[in-house]
């Protein structure tokens, strides 16, 4: 019996960070110069060098922000951990960017290493602060990676937290987008006695309920100052992403042609007779690279991109543009110093790599989290939200029910980490509880599909009102068990026994990585985990 009942060390939580990931790239066309091959580059008409850069052996076509789906022949370069822009002398303006977050807002801690989150990004940009350099923040829009009630509660708290780092500029991207005209002009919220404080919305091809720059939607270009220097930015998302984005209604959100939208941008940003141009360009790589060769006014190109550690090739130069990507999940910020007296090397890149040593959490961040958690509780996401059938038709039981037919099994699942897997989202991150998060909950008890965050209809509600369901048992792997009960009564122990049947082949390769993925335990091996609960 102890060779059938598979039980999983299931251990995510929250949409964690992990340190780990696969490294994709994409070719560059011969005018494009590699300006990086590690964690940090000097960038300029001197700076990139004059091979070019090394191509992929394997790959394919991009398919979208967060698509991490080409595989390249570059070695990983890995990070260092120590001191970070060190040798950098002031610049004029540094200029932090991240994107395509895709909801990672905090390390879950199930298991180290983890990299990311709020509030290490917010202890990033203090320090910099700190060495009186001039801060500008920007996102590449992104922010999300589902369209339901969470992902609006998490949006609002990714934006209050924004506001406290001092972002100046959000770009519209595919996730923004799904969440509806009506949920961005509500969560838009801008001070009417400081709109300079404001995290600006941007999008200058994105039109909401017909209406060209409707108050509360997003604008199509931005003037800011730090250190005594004009920087004006504008946003456009790229007609690439039309597909990804999915059905829009167009009486709510229209895409508009991004080269004319940007055509009336940059005028607007060379009237304001700004000293540094900056596009947030949430689109397929190449189409960035097109908007940097149709508008060299903008010096430097921020871009969303396939890569999810972009670590070699890394920025490029598109004729005298700068472009740079910077990753995805908010693993790393993108750090770039502007030195404008500096004309063969004008800018200065890191990609700066979160990890809690160098990058305490803030109480502010800390509280945001809280509120956050609160917010999760007040809303009974996993009590409301809409439940669906398992796909067999069939009702969770329980671990005590499957444990008075098999009784040593039972004791054996008692003494793992499974049994008592929601013990840790009791205790949670920071002293913060995590019950009532249905990201974290997912992997953390009984009848959910954890992949999709979906609660099943006969799964875990709550402590209260299920209880039985709590930890990872052992309908988490062989699936609901109303009907092999039903079959074992009626003496079909056959049926009954083939109906849960789960191998220790299927289980290696397929069952366990629901929840021990990547990010969420990035040392798992199953080698390893095995015989704890065999």
């Amino acid at each position: 019996m102890r060779r059938v009942t598979v039980l999983l060390i299931y251990g995510a939580c929250c949409l964690a960070f992990a340190g780990c990931s696969s490294q994709d790239s994409d070719d560059a066309s011969p005018q494009e110069e590699s300006a990086s091959e590690g964690g940090a580059a000097v960038v300029g008409d001197a700076g990139a060098g004059s091979e070019s850069p090394e191509t992929a052996t394997t790959g394919g076509t991009e398919t979208g922000p967060g698509s991490p789906d080409e595989s390249s022949g570059h070695a990983a370069t890995a990070l260092p951990e120590g001191p970070y822009c060190e040798d950098w002398p002031k610049p004029a303006i540094v200029i932090t960017a991240t994107g395509q977050v895709h909801g990672y807002l905090e390390p879950c801690g199930c298991s180290e290493p983890q990299y990311g989150g709020i509030s290490r990004r917010a202890a990033l940009l203090q320090q910099l602060e700190d060495r009186g350099w001039p801060v500008a923040a920007f996102d590449l829009g992104g922010m999300l990676k589902r369209s339901r009630s969470q992902s609006v509660l998490k949006f609002q708290t990714m934006l209050a937290a924004l506001g406290d780092m001092k972002y100046t500029g959000l770009a519209m991207g595919v996730e923004e987008l799904r969440i509806g005209a009506g949920n961005l002009l509500a969560l838009n919220a801008v001070d009417p006695d400081n709109p300079e404080a404001a995290v600006s919305f941007l999008g200058a091809n994105i039109v909401l309920f017909g209406t060209p720059d409707l108050p509360g939607g997003p604008i199509r270009s931005r003037v800011i100052e730090r250190g005594g220097k004009k920087i004006g930015v504008a946003a456009v998302f790229g007609s690439g992403l039309k597909e990804e984005a999915g059905s829009l209604d167009p009486n709510e959100i229209a895409i508009t042609d991004p080269v004319e939208a940007l055509k009336k941008a940059v005028a607007e940003l060379k009237a304001a007779n700004c000293d540094l141009l900056v596009l947030l360009s949430h689109a397929r790589l190449d189409e960035s690279k097109q908007f940097a060769t149709e508008f060299p006014d903008f010096q430097l190109v921020l871009s969303t991109g396939p890569i999810e550690e972009p670590l070699t090739n890394n920025p490029v130069k598109v004729g005298t543009t700068t472009l740079v990507t910077v990753g995805h999940k908010g693993k790393h910020v993108g750090v770039l110093g502007w030195y404008p007296d500096d004309a063969a090397n004008p800018f200065r890149f890191e990609m700066v790599k979160l990890d809690g040593e160098r990058f305490p959490d803030p109480k502010k961040m800390i509280d945001h989290m809280r509120d956050y958690q609160d917010v999760l509780r007040q809303a009974n996401l996993i009590e409301t939200e809409q439940a669906v059938p398992h796909p067999r038709g069939h009702k969770y039981v329980g671990a005590e029910k499957c444990g008075e037919c098999h009784t040593k099994a039972f004791e054996q699942w008692e003494g793992t980490k499974h049994a008592h897997a929601f013990d840790s989202l009791r205790k949670g991150r920071r002293g913060i509880p995590r019950i009532y998060d249905p990201e974290c909950v997912t992997c953390h008890v009984a009848g959910w599909n954890p992949a999709q965050v979906l609660r099943y209809d006969s799964g875990y509600l709550s402590e209260k009102v299920t209880p039985q369901f709590l930890g990872v048992q052992c309908e988490n792997c062989h699936g609901p068990g109303s009907r092999h009960i039903e079959l074992v009564e009626s003496d079909m122990l056959v049926e009954a026994r083939k109906l849960v049947r789960v191998t220790k082949d299927q289980v290696s390769k397929s069952l366990c990585y629901d929840c021990h993925d990547l990010d969420n335990s990035p040392a798992f091996k199953f080698e390893s985990y095995w015989p704890d609960i065999e």
